[in-house]
């Protein structure tokens, strides 16, 4: 299918959805979330994508992608290839663009996410796909995978998925929710690929409140794993 006919395709049934959309942000935020299945939630986030920066775009208000970008300045070099697992519509290429680093891939499975990001120009690549199975990435191929509010919403078997993609002695620097990171089985894919000695935790920050005025509850960690 033509570039064309794919965002025609995208345009008509984002029109046909538009107004099932909830109408305000915490609903929005509530209803993509619970989501029954993978596809369900892709093309929830396709409907959301075009409100979703003014939702929890405000980097006063969300605070994991700054957060997450100086965990990254303190490890990695500045010319590190990073793939940006579930970059939604690019927040946190942004603030890892404004700290000049400038090799940026991003992979997301909803294209009306990607859609936004692409127009940001902050990534050289941008991938649609769903990263709990195999990708088209070689093994070993990028420094680091930055994944940032996902622990619900991305499966788990992403995890094995990056110490694949990742180099040797590469990182995985992962916002993680401490709950999700248990209820969505995390935590037990962790404790897989560390017995068979493919990652470990290098460093675990100190719990912060991810969205500090809108859903005061939600904290976070900014983990750096080591890959194997």
């Amino acid at each position: 299918m033509s570039g064309c006919m794919k965002t025609h395709k995208f345009l008509k049934e984002h029109a046909l959805g538009k107004n099932e959309l909830p109408k305000t942000k915490a609903e929005r935020l509530n209803w993509v979330i619970h989501a029954e299945t993978n596809e369900e939630m892709r093309r929830r986030y396709d409907l959301w994508a075009h409100h979703y920066d003014e939702d929890v775009g405000s980097y006063e208000d969300y605070l994991v992608p700054v957060e997450a970008t100086k965990v990254a300045e303190r490890v990695l070099s500045k010319d590190a290839l990073i793939v940006d697992a579930g970059a939604g519509t690019g927040l946190v290429g942004q603030t890892l663009k404004d700290a000049e680093f400038q090799r940026l891939i991003a992979v997301d499975y909803s294209d009306g996410m990607l859609e936004i990001a692409r127009q940001k120009n902050v990534y050289q690549e941008l991938h649609q796909c769903d990263l709990s199975g195999p990708t088209d990435f070689e093994n070993g191929s990028v420094d680091c995978v930055i994944t940032c509010g996902t622990t619900s919403q991305m499966p788990c078997g992403s995890l094995r998925e990056f110490a694949r993609i990742v180099r040797p002695g590469g990182h995985v620097i992962f916002a993680v929710v401490p709950d999700a990171w248990i209820e969505f089985g995390y935590a037990e894919m962790f404790e897989e690929l560390r017995a068979a000695g493919r990652i470990s935790v290098q460093s675990r920050g100190e719990p912060f409140q991810m969205l500090p005025t809108t859903e005061p509850e939600f904290f976070c960690e900014i983990w750096v794993m080591n890959v194997q």
